[in-house]
Parts: C-alpha cells; sequence; structure tokens
C-alpha cells in the first residue's frame, strides 16, 4: 500500500501457520533474504511471509517435509522449527516457540540508513471503522502499511473518499484505491511515519487478549425497557479513541462492546451514531462489555433517532 523502498516480505501479527498459495507469478523481487539450514546442507531462500508460528520461503528445490530446520536472517537469532510442505519454488516452515515479529522489524529498522527507514507490510486482524458522511461501518483490517490499509469490505467504490478510525490511533483521511471482491485497499491521504506506526503495533501485540466468556442474554443492562442495539460507536479514554458496539441504551445508561477494558469509576465519552454522544461513568465491565451512565442523561427525541437508525440497518 505505500511507495518507496521498503522490503516486500509482509510480517503477521497473527498466529496462523503458512499455507501454499494458488500460483500468481508472484514477485521475489525485495524479499527479505535469508538461509535455511536443513540436516547436511544450508539453502538461501527469500522470505515472503513471516508471523509468530511460522514462515513462507521462496527457495530453489523441493523439501522434505517434516524435517527439522533452521532459518538464519541478517542480524537476528537463528529459528528453530520444522518443514511443513514445500511446492513449486515455495516452503512452508513452523517455528517451535512464538516468534516476536516486531522485534524482526525493529532490527531491520535499526540496520536501515534515516532516509530508507521505512515499515514493511504488516498483516493484523483489527476493527477500523470506515466513515462515509454520516455513515459508519466496522469491519476488519488484512493488513497495514505506512501508506494505507487492507480492509475486509464489500460496500467500497474506488475512488470513494473515506475517514478511518483505528482503536488506540487518530483517525485519518483517504482514499480507496481498488476493490477486489469482498476486500479493498484503502490509500492514506498522510502517509503514517512510522515513528507513531510502530508503536501502535507493539502496543497491539502485547495486550492482553480481549474477554472473552459467556453473557447473560441480558447483558449488563437490565433495564426491560432499553433499547437493543448493534450499532457502531466510539469511546474516548483521555486522548485515545476506540471503536465500540453499542449494545442497549435508555435515556440514562449505555452497554458497549470494545477491544479496550475499562475500571469501573472512570470517565469516558461515547460517540453515539446520528445523536453524538457525552460524557459517561463506568459503572460494570465484564466479558469485554461496560455498562457506563451518563453524566446527563440523553433527550426522548434522541432515542427516537436512534430506534429509527436501528431499524433503518
Amino acid at each position: 500500500m505505500d511507495s518507496g523502498h521498503t522490503s516486500a516480505t509482509i510480517f503477521s501479527l497473527t498466529h496462523d501457520l503458512p499455507v501454499p498459495r494458488h500460483p500468481g507469478g508472484e514477485s521475489a523481487d525485495g524479499l527479505d533474504p535469508a538461509q535455511l539450514a536443513l540436516e547436511g546442507q544450508t539453502l538461501d531462500c527469500g522470505i515472503r511471509w513471516i508471523g509468530q508460528s511460522g514462515a513462507h520461503l521462496r527457495i530453489a528445490g523441493t523439501l522434505v517435509e517434516q524435517a527439522p530446520a533452521r532459518l538464519e536472517m541478517p542480524g537476528a537469532g537463528p529459528l528453530i522449527g520444522r518443514t511443513l510442505w514445500s511446492e513449486g519454488g515455495d516452503a512452508g516452515l513452523a517455528f517451535d516457540t512464538p516468534v516476536d515479529v516486531l522485534g524482526l522489524v525493529a532490527r531491520n529498522l535499526a540496520r536501515a540508513s534515516a532516509e530508507r527507514r521505512r515499515l514493511p507490510r504488516i498483516e493484523l486482524r483489527q476493527t477500523v471503522g470506515i466513515h462515509r458522511g454520516s455513515d459508519v461501518e466496522q469491519v476488519r483490517t488484512r493488513d497495514i502499511s505506512q501508506g494505507g490499509v487492507g480492509v475486509e469490505a464489500r460496500s467500497l467504490a474506488p475512488g470513494e473518499a473515506v475517514r478511518l478510525t483505528f482503536d488506540g490511533l487518530r483517525s485519518l483521511e483517504g482514499h480507496v484505491r481498488w476493490v477486489a471482491g469482498d476486500t479493498a485497499g484503502i490509500v492514506f491521504a498522510e502517509e503514517l511515519g512510522w515513528q507513531t506506526l510502530f508503536p501502535w503495533l507493539r502496543g497491539i501485540q502485547q495486550a492482553p487478549p480481549a474477554a472473552t466468556g459467556s453473557m447473560d442474554a441480558e447483558g449488563l443492562l437490565l433495564d426491560k425497557l432499553a433499547l437493543r442495539l448493534d450499532l457502531p460507536g466510539r469511546v474516548r479514554e483521555g486522548p485515545h479513541w476506540w471503536n465500540c458496539r453499542i449494545h442497549a441504551l435508555t435515556a440514562h445508561q449505555v452497554e458497549f462492546e470494545a477491544r479496550q477494558n475499562f475500571a469501573a469509576g472512570v470517565g469516558l465519552w461515547v460517540a453515539l451514531p446520528e445523536i453524538g454522544g457525552g460524557p459517561v461513568r463506568v459503572l460494570a465491565a465484564r466479558y469485554g462489555r461496560t455498562l457506563a451512565a451518563f453524566r446527563v442523561p440523553l433527550r426522548d427525541a434522541d432515542l427516537r433517532m436512534l430506534t429509527a437508525s436501528r431499524r433503518a440497518g
């Protein structure tokens, strides 16, 4: 998604294992070089994709499956694992222990000169809000770079102007560059510096897993007259914004779901579709859901507007 001199290797923050890809004449130019040490031989290779659990390599010849292997990258310690599959000049490798992918990226940044210091494309699955006027759609990211983001979305059109809201990152303006099936590529109007993008990615990597578990059918907001919703929203804690889903609402309380955990008593600002929103105080949190009380009750007209939004959706 970006221009300039950067690695063509994709670094992934997922826990996926590499799988064979359909042949498409993918170029091997710009891949990070490495060496794969097998029993009795060492082979030069390029890294197409590397994640926490394994790597997809471009390599000459065919490898024996389930063979012990050691992947050696410049400036990094050896990564120990085994071969998974081998076909068409590509091979999959599984690591014995999880790899700090961003640590590998950081080593590459440190080795590059200042004018060539850029992040490669990073594969990750995060919620992003796509804003088009008053319409908001929350989708999943596929990958991100300093110049743009790939998303899973069907409703976008090439050339369309959008505003993007990420968890814990400032909103970004951009436009849709391409659409292919259920995916789209969005270019940022202003490129993100690696000094901004890398700490944000490290925060995602180090964040505790989102709370999961069973949730009572009634949720946290027990008022039987509450509006039961499933609408996109935003919540702010200090300077940081997070995407959320509004699940239930009364004039006095709101229940929402977000990746960020909020402690009881914390003051937040909740942005609601159509009506703006307002300040709240957290009452309780459980299984990733938060119940909060509005400091100023919503008006009846606001509730009617949200009811209309739910019906329109």
